[in-house]
């Protein structure tokens, strides 16, 4: 479990500097991941991959967003996204780097119009109640002992409040899965734009994405050692979204093999109405045995 610092402005998480017309850039420092702490997190780099293209496209509404993490991007080093626009595929290609050095690429599908977004058959489980039903993760850390009290503690420095719903190790449910209701929190809101709620839903996709696997396997007694995310593939069902709502990811994973993960996520407005499909092969290192001396 990485130890990070809680970051006292995320201004710069959505906000884009254009250097020419193809060509954008972030400022540092990121917010680290949950498994090593100056590793930005994936979710930031997949938000300011899609803030990158509609910054240079604002007339354009992405539909279909697929990007790959190829090394890991440091906390402390500016992002540097570029953009390469095919209109005749109704595509975008974007490279992110770091000192020049590729950090991941994807491309992104297109419409000029929000009206033909696809509207997406899921539906959220109607046992769920409303965020305040559930404490959030501060709350939860005062009840807990060892790593799971260490794991809330380190999750409430995001600039998240987390309110747990249900996880395979607490279940409510008879499916693996977790359950969290997300929103920026309170005391960062007055830094978002009002446009900015498609970016946060990005920011809050990878969140988590990979602890229902994680938890799938200490439920058959296996230690985690660490995780990441390879492969984020996202849909959008609706491109309207309010930055400071909140909103409840559903998480399951049907594929465990040789440590390569396969997730679906689900991620539901107020209105439990799903705005965002993501699938993600993400890879679990299990922690080594500790065989008996002989």
């Amino acid at each position: 479990m990485s130890m990070f610092t809680a970051p006292s402005t995320i201004s710069n998480y959505f906000n884009m500097i254009q250097m020419d017309e193809t060509n954008l850039k972030s400022d540092p420092p990121y917010i680290g991941g949950a498994f090593v702490a100056d590793r930005t997190f994936g979710g930031l780099s997949v938000s300011q991959a899609v803030n990158s293209f509609i910054t240079l496209n604002p007339e354009l509404v992405p539909h279909t967003i697929n990007y790959k993490f190829i090394a890991a991007a440091k906390t402390k080093v500016p992002l540097e996204f570029k953009v390469n626009h095919f209109d005749d595929g109704k595509m975008a290609s974007i490279i992110a780097y770091q000192t020049e050095k590729p950090v991941g690429m994807g491309h992104i599908r297109y419409t000029k119009d929000a009206d033909h977004l696809d509207s997406s058959p899921f539906l959220c489980p109607d046992y769920i109640g409303p965020p305040d039903d559930y404490p959030n993760t501060i709350e939860l850390a005062q009840s807990m002992e060892g790593q799971m009290k260490m794991l809330m503690e380190e999750i409430s420095k995001f600039p998240l409040e987390i309110r747990p719903v249900e996880s395979p190790l607490y279940p409510s449910s008879d499916v693996n899965r977790t359950c969290l209701w997300l929103r920026i929190k309170p005391e960062h809101q007055h830094e978002l734009k009002s446009t900015d709620g498609l970016f946060v839903a990005m920011f809050i996709s990878d969140f988590t994405i990979l602890q229902v696997a994680s938890e799938i396997y200490q439920k058959s007694s296996i230690k985690v050692k660490s995780g990441a995310s390879l492969h984020h593939s996202v849909w959008i069902h609706e491109a309207n979204l309010k930055p400071s709502d909140w909103y409840l990811t559903v998480v399951e994973c049907e594929v465990i093999s040789y440590g390569r993960v396969r997730l679906e996520s689900y991620i539901f407005n107020e209105n439990r109405k799903c705005v965002i499909t993501v699938v993600q092969e993400g890879y679990i290192q299990r922690a080594p045995e500790n065989k008996p001396k002989l």
